[in-house]
């Protein structure tokens, strides 16, 4: 059942990949950079967990459960079937690619111990920055490459990308990078870079936005959990620097 339930992951992922570059070569001009970014990310999800990399698992659950939070908006709307669909088969993906049987291909397979030789609770601090990452940098480039993004939003962005590509090769400078990136994020979303950016997600190219407003700069914010999940471990180094 494991690689049925891996299979049926990777369709999903697929078909979102797909679904956001439609939107982005169909939908708003305005709105390409955001949708082919979403694309991208969804893409390397896709790829990271087709190609069994140690932390394809993680990050592809990561980026399921930024959809699930999307089911929250079910609760002011009703029962929208777009929404409900949206939602519920990225919970399917998170769930699918849960049990020990699904880790032994990723993060507790022969080749990760091997190539990598991690602590166990190196995996485990990898995992919650991985997942937290996954989570919550589709919010971010909502929220960086929105209609119109200043200069501070593609900073933002600029610091994200980078953080993730350091986070993913076990970089400490890559949960500061990303850190950094949340900090701009949470400066916009308290007004204190300017007026509040207003994002919003579409799920086709022709339809209306499923989540609109200015509360993507305060969910972009929430990339400080990358950081924040480092953050016993880098404190505990810097105090054996000492």
């Amino acid at each position: 059942m494991v690689g049925l339930r891996r299979a049926l992951a990777l369709l999903l992922l697929g078909f979102y990949v797909t679904q956001f570059a439609m939107t982005a070569w169909l939908g708003p001009d305005e709105m390409y950079p955001a949708y082919l970014g979403l694309a991208l990310c969804y893409g390397l999800a896709f790829i990271a967990l087709g190609a069994e990399w140690f932390w394809g698992r993680w990050f592809a659950m990561g980026v399921g459960n930024f959809g699930s939070l999307i089911l929250l908006v079910l609760f002011k709307v009703g029962l929208e079937p777009m929404i409900a669909f949206f939602g519920f088969t990225h919970l399917a993906i998170s769930v699918m690619l849960l049990g020990e049987g699904m880790a032994a291909r990723y993060e507790h397979s022969e080749a990760t111990a091997e190539r990598w030789n991690f602590q166990e609770e190196s995996l485990l601090l990898m995992r919650r920055a991985t997942l937290s990452a996954g989570s919550t940098i589709p919010f971010l480039i909502l929220y960086a490459l929105a209609p119109r993004p200043d200069a501070l939003q593609l900073a933002a962005f600029a610091a994200g990308a980078v953080g993730l590509w350091g986070l993913l090769r076990g970089r400490t400078w890559g949960a500061l990078a990303l850190g950094g990136a949340g900090l701009t994020a949470l400066a916009h979303a308290l007004g204190l870079l300017g007026p509040v950016p207003v994002g919003y997600l579409l799920l086709t190219p022709t339809g209306g936005p499923i989540v609109y407003g200015q509360a993507f700069a305060l969910l972009a914010a929430m990339v400080l959990l990358v950081p924040m999940a480092l953050a016993p471990a880098m404190i505990r180094f810097a105090r054996q620097r000492r």
